[in-house]
């Protein structure tokens, strides 16, 4: 699924129009990122925890060169899905079986 047809969904879902729900689409996902930018999480329930780690610098090996360069420390998002979410994702096939 793409975002196109995400909005499609939503707007099918909320009546509203496919410009209103692409505008607060929009929004959400400003929020979130800035939250996460300012080293924040974000909790959604029924979804996950989106959070931020530091990666510490490291020495890693480059074969093509053959010798080690040293990688800087990084921040990276993370999520971790709620408990809900990755039953209803666990299982295969049809939830009536």
């Amino acid at each position: 699924m793409n975002q196109s047809e995400l909005i499609d969904r939503l707007s099918e879902q909320t009546g509203n129009t496919k410009t209103k729900t692409k505008e607060i689409l929009g929004n959400a996902i400003d929020v979130l990122t800035k939250q996460l930018v300012d080293g924040s999480g974000v909790s959604v329930p029924n979804l996950g925890t989106f959070s931020t780690k530091v990666n510490p610098e490291k020495k890693v090996y480059n074969p093509h060169y053959d010798a080690y360069i040293l990688v800087p420390e990084k921040r990276v998002v993370e999520f971790t899905p709620a408990t809900g979410l990755k039953d209803d994702v666990k299982y295969i096939g049809d939830k009536d079986e």
